[in-house]
């Protein structure tokens, strides 16, 4: 994603895709989730048939000017939101059945990020083509859960790229999408940047064969849905 600042200075993107980090590579990348600065949260305990909302923001889509992302990453948003879309209308365990699915693009209006559950996904690209790793960005203790959650099944999942700190910028710290999810009531939200399209191993895991399916499979093994 790319740096785009609204009023106040709030980031719309990550942390590397202005492409203007050429020593993106100098940024510690832990080995494996294990290493990274929290132990991952228990899964959701809810119980009842209340219907939930997962809200799904794909990064970047559909912009044509502007802040449009990293080359391929609208193209492999709209792939995760795809696989959630299918991922939820397999059997699953029981609470699945209560879930709901809302897909967004950028710039959607307040009340679409209201929900039980809100993930922002993107994909990071640098000059630098050794800067690797996948990372999230969150602003309060509910977010980290979910977020840490995702890290260890995404990793679980097959996921060999490594991962960045949590919030090592600003812009995955004030991400507006988080913003504006905790405004509009969604209790749990966070952006996963995926890895780097830029990379030539991050780019292997993402695009290749089940690369949106363990992206997904990883956020509903989060919510234990």
């Amino acid at each position: 994603m790319t740096h785009e600042h609204e009023p106040g200075a709030e980031a719309e993107g990550g942390p590397e895709n202005d492409r203007s980090l050429p020593d993106a590579a100098d940024s510690p990348v832990h080995a494996t989730a294990e290493e990274s600065d929290s132990p991952p949260l228990p899964q959701d305990k809810e119980k009842g048939a209340v219907v939930r909302i997962l809200v799904v923001q794909m990064g970047h889509c559909f912009r044509t000017s502007g802040a449009t992302g990293t080359p391929g990453e609208q193209a492999f948003v709209k792939a995760v939101a795809d696989a959630c879309v299918e991922e939820l209308d397999r059997p699953g365990p029981p609470r699945r059945e209560h879930w709901r699915l809302r897909v967004i693009k950028a710039d959607e209006p307040l009340e679409q990020y209201a929900g039980d559950a809100f993930v922002a996904f993107h994909c990071d690209g640098s000059v630098n083509p050794d800067a690797r790793g996948a990372s999230v960005g969150y602003r309060d203790a509910a977010g980290q859960s979910l977020a840490q959650a995702w890290k260890h099944a995404y990793e679980r999942h097959g996921w060999s790229g490594g991962f960045r700190s949590d919030n090592y910028t600003e812009n995955l710290k004030k991400y507006y999408g988080t913003r504006k999810a905790a405004e509009a009531g969604n209790p749990r939200a966070f952006i996963a940047e995926c890895g780097f399209l830029t990379n030539q191993g991050d780019k292997a895991l993402l695009t290749g064969p089940g690369g949106a399916d363990r992206v997904t499979r990883a956020l509903f093994e989060a919510l234990g849905i």
